[in-house]
């Protein structure tokens, strides 16, 4: 064979390479858009029937009944994160994956969640003596066979993200929680109290549990392999002591408020946290879940790891700048329409809360990225900086009601949002004059939407606008002046990233009617 001949089969099998590279970085990009689709989907399906049971909640129960069920919340959310020891995300994030290490992953998250549900069940006294809530006690004894759930069901959904199959999860998740909106609205109605709220809770977890563990089937047969258990327990470990931390900074503020301030105030708080965490459910938990098996794909290609971070950030301020101006400079019209006038009082702690959306929801992009490179020690250190964080800053605030404890706990969220990001830089290349950059869409849109408020408001000193056009004209004039943006240059206005997941989202659209015909 000539040397012709072998440069040409040389250029060939070359070519072939890259067009099998370029094949499979496609299929990924597909794939997690898939995801991103199926996970907002069910996320918002979800956030629009959580928004009608809030509603419905709120006005057939008291702010102490929510703020007894969000102590026994606490409590239940903080002791899961430990009983799970992190097998689940080391069960993603693992490059080779083998049927010890389910098998064996499984073992332990269910002789730990039987451990931790008698433990529960046994100190809850001395746990509704340190919140000062006598009913306390029967609540945590009750929800203790949550732990019994999450144990049977943590390597289902792990194997369903780690897949990429957000479409069967997220309508599990959907489906679950309608029926927590049933038996919560049902118990609620005829005179349950705050019983309704814990029955709702136990019945969404039974009904996840069992869908998981019959649609994601696994090898449920006992097994504890040495070796397996030392690779998952070492990536566990690392995660679960950032995960402890962070669920600690989640929950410190809810201990603060329910321990020094009651639960009349824990459940004023504890509502205006829901309020602004409804958008970071839909946008932060959407690109964390999908993102960060995602990432972990190609956790040793730094530059679509780059790419990806980017893009990931760009979209959630893109999202969450203007809204949180929103629901800032709207939060009289939006609680005074969904709960009514005697929730008024949390207003303060919900203006507070909702500046920081952007910095709560943008973290969860540089959260993704670290668990997806295995960097969980690192990660942790910085977790247990925020958790001390939130925890010092809501006692500090606490002094001054529930609107000193919010100032406190943002200022946290910042701290935490500007470690995260200085870790993520680590892994990518980029400038941090490349990341304010990503944030300029979502600048850009939220002086959209301070004009939006501005001229509404004007309006309103001139006739009287009930609560529900005011929050009506202002989104409708948001997003008016967004579409006029993009009419006019899009790319100039929005960047490229935005630009780039347009055409993504209308090449899938255009793709699944097309199969539909």
């Amino acid at each position: 064979m000539s040397n012709k001949s072998l440069i040409q089969d040389k250029r060939s099998f070359d070519n072939k390479g890259v067009d099998l590279l370029m094949e499979k970085d496609s299929t990924l990009t597909e794939k997690t858009f898939k995801g991103l689709f199926w996970m907002f989907s069910g996320k918002g399906s979800q956030a629009i029937m959580q928004f009608i049971v809030t509603i419905v909640l709120a006005r057939l129960l008291m702010p102490s009944d929510f703020g007894i069920v969000s102590a026994a919340m606490v409590v239940i959310t903080f002791t899961t994160a430990f009983s799970m020891v992190g097998v689940g995300p080391a069960l993603i994030q693992r490059p080779n994956l083998n049927q010890s290490h389910i098998r064996t992953g499984f073992t332990i998250t269910i002789i730990l969640s039987i451990i931790f549900a008698i433990l529960l069940y046994i100190s809850s006294p001395l746990i509704a003596n340190f919140f000062n809530m006598e009913k306390l006690t029967t609540v945590l004894q009750v929800m203790s066979v949550i732990f019994l759930l999450k144990g049977i069901s943590i390597v289902s959904e792990s194997l369903l993200q780690r897949k990429l199959n957000f479409r069967l999860f997220a309508s599990i998740e959907v489906f679950s929680y309608i029926l927590y909106g049933i038996i919560g609205i049902g118990t609620a109605v005829v005179g349950f109290g705050y019983w309704a709220l814990v029955y709702a809770k136990i019945s969404q977890d039974i009904v996840k549990s069992i869908l998981l563990i019959t649609l994601a089937k696994h090898n449920m047969k006992p097994q504890f392999h040495l070796q397996s258990a030392k690779e998952l327990i070492f990536f566990g470990g690392g995660f679960t002591i950032a995960r402890l931390s962070n669920q600690f900074a989640l929950q410190a503020d809810k201990l603060v408020a329910g321990r020094w301030l009651g639960s009349g105030a824990l459940g004023l708080y504890e509502r205006a946290y829901q309020l602004m965490v409804m958008p970071t459910n839909l946008f932060g938990q959407v690109m964390d879940k999908v993102l960060f098996p995602a990432m972990a794909q190609i956790q040793k290609k730094q530059n679509q790891l780059s790419r990806s971070f980017r893009v990931g950030i760009t979209t959630v301020a893109f999202f969450t700048i203007p809204v949180g101006i929103l629901m800032c400079l709207l939060s009289v019209d939006i609680v005074r329409l969904l709960f009514g006038e005697k929730w008024l009082d949390l207003v303060p702690a919900f203006q507070v809360l909702s500046i920081g959306l952007v910095f709560r929801t943008g973290y969860k992009i540089s959260d993704s990225l670290a668990r997806a490179t295995g960097a969980v020690y690192r990660r942790a250190w910085r977790q247990i900086v925020y958790a001390l964080a939130v925890f010092c800053g809501a006692w500090i605030g606490q002094h001054w009601g529930i609107m000193g404890l919010s100032f406190g706990v943002l200022a946290a969220i910042f701290l935490n949002y500007c470690l995260m990001t200085n870790l993520s830089m680590r892994f990518v290349n980029l400038s941090i004059k490349d990341i304010i950059l990503a944030h300029f869409p979502g600048i850009l849109l939220g002086v959209v939407s301070l004009v939006s408020y501005f001229l509404v408001n004007q309006l309103s000193t001139i006739i009287y606008l009930p609560s529900f056009i005011r929050i009506f004209l202002t989104g409708i004039l948001f997003l008016l002046f967004m579409g006029i943006l993009v009419k006019i240059n899009a790319e100039r206005f929005l960047g490229k990233d935005v630009v780039w997941i347009r055409d993504q989202v209308m090449k899938m659209v255009k793709g699944r009617r097309k199969k539909s015909v």
